[in-house]
């Protein structure tokens, strides 16, 4: 008697596997939901901390920092001996997740270098070794609409707020 060696899976065996590819796909798509305010809240608690690192460091080191912000992201400058802004090398550039966005608002009165530090790659935000700051309002949206917002008065610290 001959015997038939089997060739393959069946069909039932071929849906059954692809249900539990379907379950479990399903599952991973409810555990981790949409970040995208998960990673505003994040950016915003690494940037107020970076603030007050830089106004500390500032103050004890007797260094002026300033803080180049982007849409995409932002990096730390520090004032050399010449006078010049460079790339701080204690820090470094740290671009944001995608769908984040920064907007950087600054009014014209206070330690600021004004519009034409946009165009220079000049920092928009100063940290000087005096303990003042620029005043600001940092804005950061998801999606193009506004979660969380950083703001100082050039005297306190950065304060975070949710928008509504």
């Amino acid at each position: 008697m001959q015997r038939r060696q089997a060739r393959g899976f069946t069909l039932l065996e071929l849906l059954v596997v692809i249900l539990l590819i379907a379950l479990t796909a399903g599952l991973v798509g409810l555990v981790n939901p949409d970040s995208g305010p998960r990673q505003a809240r994040q950016e915003a608690q690494r940037l107020q901390d970076l603030l007050q690192l830089l106004r500390q460091e500032a103050v004890l080191g007797y260094q002026d920092y300033g803080l180049r912000i982007e849409p995409d992201g932002y990096s730390v400058l520090q004032l050399d001996a010449r006078g010049r802004w460079v790339p701080a090398t204690d820090f470094r550039s740290q671009p944001l997740p995608p769908k984040l966005r920064l907007r950087l608002e600054v009014p014209e009165a206070g330690p600021t270098l004004g519009a034409s530090s946009t165009r220079n790659g000049l920092p928009q935000l100063l940290v000087l070794s005096s303990d003042e700051t620029s005043a600001y309002t940092l804005s950061i949206e998801y999606r193009n609409q506004a979660l969380l917002s950083l703001s100082s008065d050039g005297i306190q610290d950065a304060q975070l707020e949710t928008q509504d």
